[in-house]
């Protein structure tokens, strides 16, 4: 699998702030690649440098093989579409006749509007005012903009913000059908986690400015993984004996935190250590969230 956005060293500062610091992206082709990270983390700083809508200060952007540069960025992003922050529309307007001033300036044919709006699942709607539509509306006319011409790499920043619950359900369902349907790379942005964990299949976690981890969203599932936690009476003669059956812990917090172990090796270590004259108080299984995960990454706590 290729990857369709890469970006070396990346580093934007404004005045004497770093919003962005050596940032090292690679977002394969075909999947939907979460961004994630709290508010003012650098988030829409980078979407927009690799949109051409800010300067980097520092580090190169490659995109479909090609480095961006000032003399091909037009002809690269001719094949990117975009949403950052709010969508723009007229509202006195109909969502068809929004997208016909769009179809203009991109020099699309008028005919991809029915494409798009079916799309969005907004055919219905585009006689309607853009001024009388719901935000969930407005945000999929958006995104109906970003679609005419087909684009191969759909970027959108914080594409939920704003909408009630189905709202945010019908924009899960559309972004996770575009690289399925129309095989496009979809790169979003959020800062919530539940929402990147149910649309993401890559993702990307930046914090004050630097990518602290970037993986298959399983893999960071994997972090989560359960560990057993016991309490002895005597915990430093307990883990020897464990290592000399090798079983390697951890201690935290007056626990042994041993691997996830099947219910019958548990209890023959358990039994173990009795013979051992360990006394054994507590055992419970543990785990953690993909919010503490986070927390260790980060040190900032996310929105759920």
């Amino acid at each position: 699998m290729s990857d369709i956005i890469t970006t070396t060293g990346l580093c934007k500062q404004y005045g004497k702030v770093l919003r962005v610091k050596d940032l090292d992206l690679k977002v394969p082709e075909g999947v939907v690649y979460g961004f994630l990270g709290p508010n003012g983390a650098g988030k829409s700083t980078t979407m927009k440098m690799l949109l051409g809508l800010a300067r980097p200060t520092a580090g190169t952007i490659t995109v479909f093989g090609r480095q961006v540069d000032s003399r091909n960025r037009l002809a690269i992003l001719k094949d990117v579409g975009s949403l950052i922050e709010s969508p723009s529309y007229y509202g006195h307007l109909t969502g068809a006749e929004n997208l016909q001033i769009v179809s203009t300036l991109k020099g699309v044919p008028a005919k991809d509007i029915s494409r798009v709006l079916q799309i969005v699942r907004l055919e219905n709607q585009k006689g309607k005012r853009v001024g009388q539509y719901s935000m969930g509306m407005k945000q999929r006319l958006g995104i109906a903009s970003a679609l005419l011409g087909n684009p191969k790499l759909l970027i959108l920043d914080e594409p939920t913000n704003g909408l009630d619950p189905a709202g945010i359900q019908e924009m899960r369902e559309l972004i996770c059908s575009l690289p399925q349907q129309y095989g496009m790379t979809v790169m979003v942005s959020s800062h919530l986690l539940s929402e990147i964990d149910q649309i993401a299949t890559y993702v990307g976690i930046i914090s004050s400015g630097e990518l602290v981890f970037q993986e298959r969203l399983s893999t960071l599932h994997a972090r989560s993984r359960p560990s057993i936690a016991v309490r002895t009476l005597n915990n430093q003669a307990a883990a020897l004996i464990l290592a000399e059956q090798g079983i390697s812990c951890l201690t935290q917090e007056n626990h042994l935190l041993l691997p996830r172990l099947s219910d019958n090796e548990l209890a023959a270590h358990i039994a173990g250590l009795y013979e051992r004259n360990i006394g054994v108080v507590r055992i419970e299984e543990r785990s953690k969230s993909l919010e503490d995960i986070f927390l260790e990454l980060t040190g900032t706590a996310v929105s759920l």
